[in-house]
């Protein structure tokens, strides 16, 4: 069975390209995205701690670059590594794969509001009864509506972009989740974006998009797509490494978590096994202990983790796909599942975010958000520039999500306090973040 790799090229609204431009059509993608304004307002939102507390941490912006440095890393890999085999049908995918993967990566966290997940629950909160808010489903309508290289119609992306970075191929009115009235959004795409989701996967067969859309119940009320492409798993794949050793490093850099507080964890995890190896590499207790040794060993033993991760992942696949794109996924090693999840769960998550110092900044974030969200519903018309070239076929509680979600950390808190706080703020001073 063959299938055709050119139909991913096509775009919605048909687009020749540039005289004498010689790129792909994915590479024009991935131009798009990097000179977007969402792509530079990433500079100013929060990874997992806040923009101003320092100038060494990661922010979303930095996030993303080293999510592409390792996609790229682990895509070239698929090519060159002895011990995985390319199945025969993924072939003709690859050839042109690299500007797409660079894209997916560059672009995974357009969507993401100021102050990171807190700013999301405040936002869904407001729009659970509109369509919901949630972080990957405003990148898929940034890409496809929002940023300004077409008027309405976004960066007006290809197919394969698009299904790149669709991590989520469920829409919002259909989740389960989305009838719950929980604060946390379910992973999903908006309605309001279905039409071009379904373009996006007319390649596919039916029993394909039926098998695309199938959700796991996680347990809690809780549930999760099981599928994404192969492209998105490369995505995924970096994100997740990027994640749980580039986070680790700030913690330990800006002295978050006390040493011997990380080192109990650690004697924990490694209570059972003296250390994790995986085809001649191993991390053991000593090489956390290192962490702690400068910044040069802190620098060493992190490249080792992420190493250890990039070279041991591998493409699985699964029969009840027919297309290539959708039946072969690249995942890491299970033999290394238990040390990302200690690492992401045990160490990022309930180590910093859980903190109380950092569910304060969250708490503020989302305060921020919940009251910017009321006074601009309160009055659009005159309190959101530009109000009149948003599309008017979207509902007002959508276009003040979209102004709101695309701000950054501190635009957000400079329009908070031009509102609330008396004496702050001029007449003189600008206030568009949705107008370049």
């Amino acid at each position: 069975m063959k299938f055709d790799p050119t139909v991913f090229e096509n775009r919605y609204f048909d687009e020749p390209p540039r005289e004498n431009d010689w790129r792909s059509t994915y590479s024009r993608d991935k131009a798009r995205i990097i000179h977007g304004s969402g792509f530079r307002r990433l500079q100013g939102k929060t990874q997992v701690m806040g923009v101003g507390e320092g100038d060494f941490h990661r922010t979303r912006l930095t996030h993303s670059l080293e999510v592409n440095q390792i996609g790229l890393g682990l895509f070239e890999g698929i090519k060159k590594r002895r011990d995985i085999t390319i199945p025969a049908l993924l072939e003709p995918f690859l050839k042109n794969g690299h500007p797409v993967i660079s894209a997916a990566c560059y672009g995974h966290d357009l969507g993401h509001p100021p102050f990171g997940h807190g700013g999301e629950r405040a936002l869904h909160s407001k729009m659970k009864e509109h369509g919901g808010f949630e972080g990957n489903a405003q990148t898929i309508r940034i890409l496809v509506k929002l940023e300004k290289y077409h008027e309405h119609k976004g960066i007006n992306p290809s197919r394969r972009i698009l299904l790149s970075l669709l991590k989520d191929p469920v829409n919002y009115e259909d989740h389960p989740q989305s009838a719950q009235n929980k604060e946390k959004p379910p992973k999903c795409y908006y309605d309001c974006e279905k039409e071009k989701i379904e373009w996006c996967l007319e390649p596919f067969s039916q029993k394909d998009k039926d098998n695309f859309i199938v959700l796991s119940d996680i347990g809690h009320g809780k549930y999760k797509p099981e599928n994404m492409s192969f492209d998105a798993s490369i995505m995924e794949c970096a994100d997740d490494i990027a994640y749980c050793t580039h986070d680790l490093e700030d913690i330990v850099a800006r002295g978050l978590v006390p040493k011997e507080k990380l080192m109990e964890k650690v004697d924990s995890f490694f209570k059972y096994t003296s250390e994790i190896e995986c085809n001649g590499t191993n991390i053991s207790i000593n090489d956390f202990q290192e962490l702690y040794c400068g910044s040069h060993k802190r620098k060493n033993i992190i490249g080792k983790i992420v190493n250890l991760l990039m070279t041991n992942t591998e493409i699985v696949e699964n029969d009840n796909f027919e297309h290539p794109l959708l039946r072969y996924r690249l995942t890491i090693s299970k033999k290394l599942q238990k040390l990302t999840d200690f690492l992401r769960d045990e160490v990022t998550y309930r180590m910093v975010v859980d903190k109380p110092e950092i569910q304060m900044l969250e708490k503020k974030g989302q305060r921020v958000i919940t009251q910017l969200f009321d006074e601009f519903i309160s009055e659009p018309k005159s309190l959101i520039p530009n109000w009149s070239e948003m599309d008017q076929t979207d509902n007002n509680e959508r276009r003040v999500c979209d102004y709101i979600a695309g701000m950054t950390d501190s635009f957000a808190e400079k329009i908070y306090h031009r509102l609330f706080t008396p004496g702050i703020g001029s007449s003189r001073e600008g206030a568009s973040a949705v107008s370049d």
